[in-house]
């Protein structure tokens, strides 16, 4: 209760716009701005590199909870001078594709101050210091390699979650005091592409192969199906690992993978 109140505390008296993907962290920030503060908007982006799903789950969710929610469509697969920095820079590629989310943030922001949407709210809370843009980073992910991170910092949007220290267990607990289930969550899946080009015919792979392999062994938790070259890297929760072991489903998984497009696939070993 302690760090909800903080949490609370946070947004009194602030005009906030969120980076919202419709996964727990954003969405608890997202709520908490809403429910304690002045005014909320919660941004998605849609940069092509999420499933069309994904990002309809976020719409319906925010929908669900009221939240004032808008997309920002940006086609990096469409946006050649954006999608050649990130083939070029294929490792760098989380904080090539943070940048230009934090450019539409800000974008947004400058947008907001301009308009008539705020015209209600008094001059007093119009100040630079009470319009914030802010992420669902949580404490523990400044732990983990993850450059997105810096890139938002650059533009100087906050992490709430972070600085108030509210680790992932913290936000689930938090979701559940307030009695809102947890959401799926959903990665980009430019991460599973191991080396360039990141194209749309790589993407639809992955995006098959997972599905398949969730729909087929059944699987729950962590699954993650990665792309080297044209071999299918398959990583699993080491608690279903047997799922993937049965060898009567070996044969039926080589051969969906190849239908997919994929010349073989393996099982991550290290990752189990």
């Amino acid at each position: 209760m302690e760090k909800y109140i903080k949490l609370k505390e946070y947004f009194k008296g602030k005009i906030t716009i969120v980076s919202y993907s419709g996964g727990m962290d954003s969405l608890l920030v997202s709520l908490m701005s809403k429910y304690y503060g002045i005014y909320t908007l919660a941004l998605t982006i849609d940069n092509g590199f999420f499933l069309e799903g994904a990002i309809n789950r976020a719409v319906e969710l925010a929908k669900k909870y009221d939240i004032n929610h808008k997309v920002v469509n940006i086609d990096y697969l469409k946006n050649r001078e954006i999608i050649s920095q990130i083939n070029e820079n294929l490792d760098n590629k989380c904080y090539i594709c943070k940048r230009y989310m934090a450019e539409a943030l800000i974008k947004e922001r400058d947008n907001l101050k301009k308009s008539n949407k705020l015209n209600n709210i008094s001059k007093n809370n119009l100040d630079n210091k009470n319009i914030i843009v802010v992420d669902g980073t949580n404490y523990d992910d400044l732990f983990e390699d993850r450059p997105g991170i810096r890139a938002y910092r650059e533009y100087n949007i906050k992490s709430p979650l972070a600085e108030l220290k509210i680790t992932k267990r913290d936000v689930r607990d938090m979701l559940n005091y307030m009695k809102v289930p947890i959401p799926k969550e959903d990665s980009c899946l430019a991460t599973r592409i191991l080396n360039p080009p990141i194209n749309r015919k790589k993407l639809k792979m992955v995006s098959e192969a997972e599905d398949f392999l969730t729909s087929f062994l059944k699987i729950n938790g962590y699954l993650r199906v990665r792309l080297f070259h044209d071999i299918g890297i398959i990583e699993i929760n080491r608690d279903e690992i047997y799922k993937i072991m049965d060898i009567n489903n070996f044969e039926i998984i080589s051969k969906k993978f190849k239908d997919i497009g994929f010349k073989k696939c393996t099982l991550r070993m290290d990752n189990v």
